[in-house]
């Protein structure tokens, strides 16, 4: 859906400007970089190059470094490229746009699982406000991305596994932010029918290929407000535009023209 954000956004702004995707192997970014074009004025990274991209990056911004994740590349003089964390933006301007309201600063945020994105949502549920984070994942290792990020940043967070049912039920029964950063491949074997949640939260599910995602039928079934993931995707797009362009645009200009698409494919 990226291509489809960007090429709305450029026609937007009159910018005879084409945004196109390119499969990268991992461990080849650097290779890639080396031979982009002159003319290539910025690139948006998914996974699994997102921590590569960061590790190419002979600049990065603070978000990036905190969470160990880039995003957005965009190209600094003599060959070399900065690095930005703009899901951190998408995320905490999609769950704004839910609410429509300031969140209470004594609330808490659960966050299902523990990779890149999860990191991301980390941060993002930081500068929002919550107070007490939890991260559901597969262990309570505490190896993953998210956890390591939590460190960088100073964070104080809870670790639960999901086959901890009381643990999890205790952590969803307060929570007022959800965010779901498991691939929807795979979300099917969570625990879910054993699990509740605070019919007064909000999921922001980051998967968004098919939707609904089970986790987001889920979450509704247990009354909870749903965000698709699409919405963090359009306002990180946006924060990405304005790195390549220079240019502000409202998200809200760009969301039918999105909407249209992921309505045709649903």
């Amino acid at each position: 859906m990226s291509p489809v954000i960007h090429l709305a956004a450029y026609r937007e702004l009159g910018l005879n400007w084409d945004f196109r995707r390119q499969q990268v192997q991992r461990g080849t970014l650097n290779a890639f970089l080396s031979g982009a074009d002159t003319q290539l004025r910025g690139l948006a990274v998914t996974m699994p190059l997102k921590p590569e991209a960061l590790q190419v990056a002979t600049f990065a911004d603070g978000l990036a470094k905190a969470t160990g994740a880039v995003n957005t590349l965009v190209p600094a003089t003599g060959g070399d490229w900065t690095g930005f964390n703009t899901d951190v933006r998408g995320i905490v301007e999609a769950f704004r746009g839910a609410t429509g309201e300031e969140l209470p600063s004594t609330g808490s945020a659960v966050i299902f699982g523990s990779g890149s994105t999860a990191a991301s949502a980390l941060a993002a549920c930081a500068e929002l406000g919550m107070k007490e984070l939890t991260i559901i994942s597969r262990n309570t290792e505490q190896t993953g991305a998210a956890f390591q990020a939590a460190r960088r940043m100073g964070l104080c967070i809870s670790a639960v596994a999901w086959h901890q049912t009381e643990a999890v039920n205790l952590a969803l029964s307060a929570a007022r932010l959800l965010m779901g950063t498991v691939p929807a491949p795979v979300q099917d074997a969570l625990p879910m029918a054993q699990l509740r949640i605070n019919p007064n939260s909000i999921l922001l599910d980051a998967a968004y290929a098919p939707w609904p995602t089970p986790v987001a039928r889920w979450a509704k079934s247990c009354g909870a407000q749903i965000i698709p993931g699409w919405e963090m995707l359009l306002h990180q797009g946006v924060a990405q535009v304005k790195l390549f362009t220079g240019e502000e645009i409202d998200a809200a200009v760009l969301r039918p023209t999105l909407l249209k698409v992921v309505n045709s494919t649903d």
